[in-house]
């Protein structure tokens, strides 16, 4: 299941650096199945692949007999915030509605469990905490980077082909209940989707 973990992973990240380089059929749709993909791994099984047990072995009790029950409910837990960090950098990536707010709730919900992990780490020295300090920091990199990163810089990044289209988005987000500046966008974007 890690490895499935680490090949999601990796295909939503460049997926979404070739969505900003250049634009290609279904980036949206791809990027947001794989990610959608992602949560509900870390939502469904995460007492399973945060405890580090085969897929196989996945419902079998002697699979959990060294594992303490507050460890899978950790586990648990942990599972819900990487699956809400991982769908609030998607929100963001995509420009969505409150996309920063989602995102500020999974960093802030993921400080106390990364100061438990570290303590547990600095403790005990457990191969479980040292993999999941290494998940967490990730997944946490990416969504500080996330949240640090405008939306009209995403923006601008991923149609920068379209200086236009940028600035009717940008007029729009000033003013978004703005119905003129909303057809014009819409305007422009069909006639953009038309060249390409």
């Amino acid at each position: 299941m890690k490895q499935i973990e680490i090949s999601i992973g990796l295909a939503i990240l460049l997926l979404m650096v070739l969505r900003l380089c250049f634009t290609y059929p279904y980036a949206a749709l791809l990027i947001t199945l794989l990610t959608l993909l992602l949560s509900m791994l870390y939502f469904v099984f995460s007492f399973g692949l945060l405890n580090q047990i085969r897929f196989r072995n996945l419902f079998k009790k002697e699979a959990y007999k060294d594992i303490s029950i507050l460890r899978v409910i950790g586990a648990m837990g942990t599972g819900l915030v990487l699956s809400i960090l991982s769908i609030s950098i998607l929100f963001k990536f995509q420009r969505w509605p409150y996309g920063n707010i989602i995102l500020l709730i999974g960093l802030a919900s993921v400080l106390p469990i990364v100061t438990v992990v570290i303590f547990k780490f600095f403790t005990h020295k457990n191969r479980f905490y040292k993999t999941l300090l290494i998940r967490l920091t990730i997944i946490s990199a990416v969504g500080i980077l996330f949240f640090f990163i405008k939306s009209e810089t995403l923006l601008a990044l991923k149609f920068r082909d379209f200086p236009e289209y940028v600035e009717a988005v940008k007029n729009e987000m000033k003013a978004p209940e703005n119905l003129e500046l909303q057809k014009i966008t819409n305007d422009i974007r069909l006639k953009m989707e038309s060249t390409e």
